[in-house]
């Protein structure tokens, strides 16, 4: 009898211990979940507190994390979802003409573009009508409104994005993930017949401001399938764009123009960047999978047992000290 009772015991303990592990990853999906939530909540009372929180909580969290800028150049095949239609037509408009129009609604707030740093804050954020004069923006104002037609918005012209990146590991699931932290419309003009083109960055706006609307943007995800639709936001969501990163976050905040000397050098900087972030990218999953399937140990004796796991042990702390992220 008391073999029986010891034995059924057992079993129940097995399949609690099988059930915990499912629990814990619920609980972990729901808390992520509250917070996405109450980060959306912040936005909507408190707007300014947006675009920094974000990314200062998800680097207190995290056990790693790095910050990439780059520029997506729009006349590239793999971005021109962002450029199409240049002049927003019935029912149909491309990113900036959206954005402009969010802006004139009071939807989303817009920060001025400082060199080599983003500020957030009210002291920072544009004036539209000063930016509408700024930029020479034809507008005529109606029972004291300014009104800017879809052919006025300067759209055509916005020929790339600055896009800031935070890559970092999800603690919660010791995933490698990458989140879009802010974007600023770089518009593109020729200020004399004679004169080269020159790009002004416009302004900052932080994408969790801007993720409630890009949700509900609709986007022509393939050119070989016209039926096929997405959002604006699964296209940054899920990095279908193509950029060239231009700046890492770094103690002297400079970009990789100002410590290389030409564009060789340069062009082997933004490589050796990518290299280095697929590289952390293969060795976390690699980790985690060696972790979640480890490989059968065979019985040996306990001299060569010993040695073995001592010559494991050195290699993988010397790995560990020569690599740098």
């Amino acid at each position: 009898m008391t073999t029986r009772t010891i034995f059924i015991l057992l079993v129940l303990l097995g399949q609690v211990n099988a059930l915990y592990p499912q629990t814990t990853v619920r609980e972990r999906i729901e808390q992520r979940r509250q917070r996405e939530n109450s980060q959306l909540t912040t936005i909507t009372t408190n707007p300014h507190a947006a675009g920094n929180q974000q990314e200062t909580e998800i680097m207190t969290n995290a056990r790693w994390s790095r910050i990439i800028y780059r520029y997506l150049d729009l006349s590239l095949e793999a971005n021109a979802p962002l450029y199409y239609p240049e002049t927003a037509t019935a029912g149909e408009m491309n990113l900036f003409s959206h954005i402009f129009r969010l802006l004139e609604r009071g939807a989303v707030r817009a920060y001025e573009y400082l060199d080599g740093r983003e500020e957030f804050t009210k002291d920072y954020q544009i004036d539209l009508e000063e930016f509408i004069e700024r930029f020479d923006i034809y507008h005529e104002t109606v029972n004291g409104s300014i009104v800017v037609n879809d052919a006025d918005v300067p759209s055509r012209e916005v020929e790339g994005y600055f896009l800031k990146e935070l890559y970092y590991v999800d603690n919660s699931t010791s995933s490698f993930r990458v989140t879009p932290i802010a974007i600023c419309p770089v518009l593109h003009r020729m200020d004399d017949l004679d004169a080269a083109t020159t790009r002004y960055p416009l302004f900052w706006i932080p994408y969790p401001a801007l993720e409630p609307y890009t949700r509900r943007m609709p986007m022509l995800a393939s050119s070989l399938n016209n039926s096929l639709y997405g959002t604006i936001d699964d296209f940054f969501r899920q990095r279908r764009y193509d950029g060239e990163i231009y700046k890492v976050g770094n103690p002297r905040n400079l970009s990789i123009s100002q410590y290389t000397t030409t564009p060789e050098e340069m062009k082997a900087e933004q490589e050796r960047i990518e290299k280095e972030l697929s590289d952390f990218k293969r060795t976390l999953e690699q980790g985690v999978s060696g972790m979640t399937n480890p490989r059968p140990e065979t019985r040996q004796s306990s001299g060569s047992r010993s040695n073995k796991r001592t010559q494991q042990t050195q290699g993988a702390t010397q790995t560990m000290r020569d690599r740098r992220y």
